[in-house]
């Protein structure tokens, strides 16, 4: 009886502890960087190119496309061309279903991005909308 209980609460415990390592995963807004992004990206099957020279402005520069479906992101080093890059590619596809733009972050810094639902998802990003 005593070998039972010892391994019923066992079990209970490890059932208790992966439950408890679940809820603990941050699933809050998460936005990868070039390289992890362009490998989910490419796992999927999207043709990936990044670019580190923006000539006159400073950052990185990701595009990704798959049949219809796209994304291209921005990260920036100043804040100020966020809004410049940000218009440039929803000028470019005005049927972009996500377009974001970011300044001045303490967590991600400097964004600007645009594209299909399915490519943004697929790149992995995740953004945790918040009612304020």
């Amino acid at each position: 009886m005593k070998k039972v209980l010892m391994s019923l609460l066992a079990v209970i415990s490890l059932i208790i502890t992966f439950a408890l390592t679940a809820c603990g995963k941050d699933k809050g807004t998460y936005f990868p960087n070039a390289d992890e992004m362009k490998a989910n990206l490419e796992k999927e099957g999207y043709a990936v190119t990044i670019i580190s020279d923006l000539g006159e402005k400073s950052g990185t520069y990701l595009s990704a496309v798959k049949d219809k479906e796209y994304i291209e992101f921005y990260w920036l080093d100043n804040s100020d061309d966020c809004g410049y890059f940000y218009d440039l590619i929803t000028n470019q596809h005005p049927d972009s279903e996500v377009a974001v733009q970011i300044q001045n972050d303490e967590k991600f810094g400097n964004i600007a991005y645009c594209g299909t639902a399915n490519a943004v998802s697929a790149a992995g990003i995740n953004v945790v909308r918040v009612k304020v």
